[in-house]
């Protein structure tokens, strides 16, 4: 097979993986592995329903900031107690939980019957979605600068997993065989990958470093160094990819890693979802920002009186943000204006909710939370 059609062959299989959420399910972190955090296929919740959201059943189990994967009728999170747990998405009946060894703070992802998560034990765990059983476990990381606590991503048959001591890898999903580790060069923790187009990029928090990655080799592309630190979650869209470093939203050139806007001076400390022309972004320091996607233009701010460090989610005109501190309370926004449309009482929210057929899943430190119309 020549260069350009094993180029091609590996775009079409990137491309399909991206097609797995193409209904109301919401089966990883960033909704597809791009990371836009926009669930494009949620059509019952909406600007003119959402006020209407009361809560359907909730389970009693502390969660970090494990944010809930939906496929298939089960609703999967992560726990601070060492367990994934998978519920009934409607009724909250649990339907099975498994134990790891350590802490998982991880956000788990669902594909083709198996929900991968990993742990701060340092292993990635794949579990049958249906049963619970183990399909396989493999070990990326020792010791405390060897935890798996970003999400992982799962694209092309692979999944993708960083470590706190700046590594990443990608996994066999049907064997969980390492094809590939990546080690910045600059030290911090790894933040959740963002895959698109046969390319995986990946961000630290310290030393500001920001890699791409070819998916299937572990080939470095490219790598740009805005010499602050990154934090949230990176996304993928518009031949762009986004993220936060030293406080400001910035773009870079999907395929060179040119700087195309940021102005390097801000103070946003959460994280970011992608409608299809604008980024959203929310902050600890109590604001909710819009900007266009093409070329970072302020569409608004808002004082929001709510800090939120954990990524919101997007769905239908509505973006949804958890409170890390001040009054909890998770909360529902119209995207057009920035109106606030919703709000119910919660404990601290670290985890980024998840909207998926007409449901929201919020998890907290002492509860996980289903909301739904009456």
């Amino acid at each position: 097979m020549n260069t350009m059609l094993r180029t091609l062959a590996a775009v079409t299989m990137f491309a399909a993986s991206q097609a797995s959420a193409a209904t109301g399910d919401w089966p990883q972190f960033g909704f597809t592995a791009d990371g836009r955090r926009n669930n494009t296929q949620e059509t019952i919740l909406g600007r003119n329903n959402v006020a209407q959201l009361t809560p359907k059943w909730s389970a009693n189990i502390p969660v970090g900031t494990s944010s809930a994967a939906v496929a298939n009728g089960i609703v999967y999170v992560g726990s601070t107690d060492n367990h994934l747990y998978a519920f009934d998405a409607k009724s909250g009946v649990l339907v099975w939980e498994a134990a790891t060894g350590g802490f998982i703070m991880s956000s788990p992802a669902v594909e083709n019957g198996v929900v991968y998560v990993g742990s701060n034990d340092g292993w990635i765990y794949a579990f049958d979605a249906e049963t619970g059983a183990v399909r396989w476990s493999t070990q990326i990381g020792t010791g405390n600068n060897g935890l798996v606590e970003s999400p992982v991503a799962v694209a092309g048959g692979l999944v993708f997993a960083g470590t706190t001591n700046s590594a990443m890898f990608a996994l066999s999903a049907s064997t969980g065989a390492v094809k590939w580790t990546k080690s910045a060069v600059f030290h911090g923790e790894t933040l959740a990958p963002a895959v698109a187009h046969g390319i995986v990029y990946f961000a630290n928090d310290i030393g500001g470093e920001l890699d791409a990655l070819d998916a299937r080799t572990g080939a470095s592309l490219w790598m740009q160094r805005p010499g602050q630190g990154f934090t949230g979650a990176l996304a993928v869209g518009d031949s762009m990819v986004y993220g936060i470093s030293g406080g400001s939203l910035c773009a870079f050139d999907a395929t060179t890693g040119v700087n195309r806007w940021g102005d390097w001076g801000g103070t946003v400390t959460g994280s970011i979802a992608i409608g299809a022309h604008n980024l959203y972004a929310t902050s600890e320091t109590t604001w909710l920002t819009a900007v266009n996607t093409a070329n970072g233009a302020v569409k608004y701010t808002t004082v929001t009186h709510q800090p939120v460090r954990a990524a919101p989610a997007l769905a239908n005109g509505v973006l949804y943000a958890g409170s890390v501190s001040g009054n909890y309370a998770v909360s529902a926004y119209n995207t057009a204006n920035s109106k606030l449309l919703w709000s119910a009482a919660t404990d601290k929210i670290e985890a980024a909710p998840t909207v998926s057929n007409g449901m929201l899943y919020v998890g907290s430190a002492s509860q996980f939370t289903a909301y739904g119309l009456p």
